[in-house]
C-alpha cells in the first residue's frame, strides 16, 4: 500500500489519502471487540461501514473506538479536502456468543462450564421468575474455559442463569 500510494502521489494532479488502520485488523471474538480506526493523516476525516460497501462522507464518521457485538465487515476509507479519497481498507469480524460447554448437578451443586474470551471478566447472574436477577459470581477468564459453581441451587426450586460479560 505505501509503495501504491507513494507511486500514485508521485504523479501530477491531486496527491492522495493513504487508506486508515483498523485495529484489530479482523478475527473471531466472543461477544464483542472494540474497533479503532486510524489514519496516517490526523488532518483526515475517516468514514467507516459495517457491511463491507465503500464508505462515503454519507457513512458512518469515526470519533471513537466502537464495540461490535455481531459479525461484521469493517470498511474504512480517509476524507481530507484537497486529496483523492483513500482506498478502502477492510477487516472481517466474526462474533462468537458465550458458549456453553457443560451444566450439571454433583452432591446437590450446580456446575456450570462455558467458553468465553481470555482476559475478559464473566458474571453468573440467577434468577427464580427470569425477571429479576442477582449476581452470584464474578470470574476473570484467564483461558477461555471458565467454571461457576452455585453451592445454593438445591435451596430453590428452580432457578435460571445467565453469564454477561462485563
Amino acid at each position: 500500500v505505501d509503495v501504491l500510494e507513494a507511486w500514485i502521489n508521485s504523479l501530477p494532479g491531486t496527491p492522495a489519502q493513504a487508506p486508515p488502520a483498523i485495529t484489530p485488523n479482523g478475527g473471531s471474538f466472543f461477544n464483542n471487540v472494540s474497533i479503532a480506526l486510524s489514519a496516517p493523516d490526523t488532518n483526515a476525516a475517516i468514514y467507516y461501514t459495517f457491511d463491507g460497501t465503500t464508505p462515503t462522507t454519507n457513512s458512518y464518521l469515526y470519533s471513537n473506538a466502537f464495540n461490535l457485538t455481531s459479525n461484521a465487515v469493517v470498511s474504512a476509507s480517509a476524507f481530507r479536502t484537497g486529496y483523492v479519497n483513500s482506498m478502502t481498507a477492510n477487516a472481517a469480524f466474526f462474533i462468537q456468543p458465550v458458549r456453553f460447554a457443560s451444566q450439571g448437578f454433583s452432591n446437590g451443586i450446580f456446575h456450570l462450564q462455558f467458553l468465553g474470551a481470555t482476559g475478559s471478566n464473566y458474571v453468573l447472574l440467577t434468577s427464580t421468575n427470569l425477571m429479576d436477577w442477582t449476581p452470584l459470581a464474578t470470574n476473570p477468564a484467564t483461558t477461555n474455559l471458565l467454571e461457576f459453581i452455585d453451592p445454593g441451587s438445591s435451596n430453590f426450586g428452580q432457578r435460571f442463569y445467565r453469564v454477561l460479560q462485563q
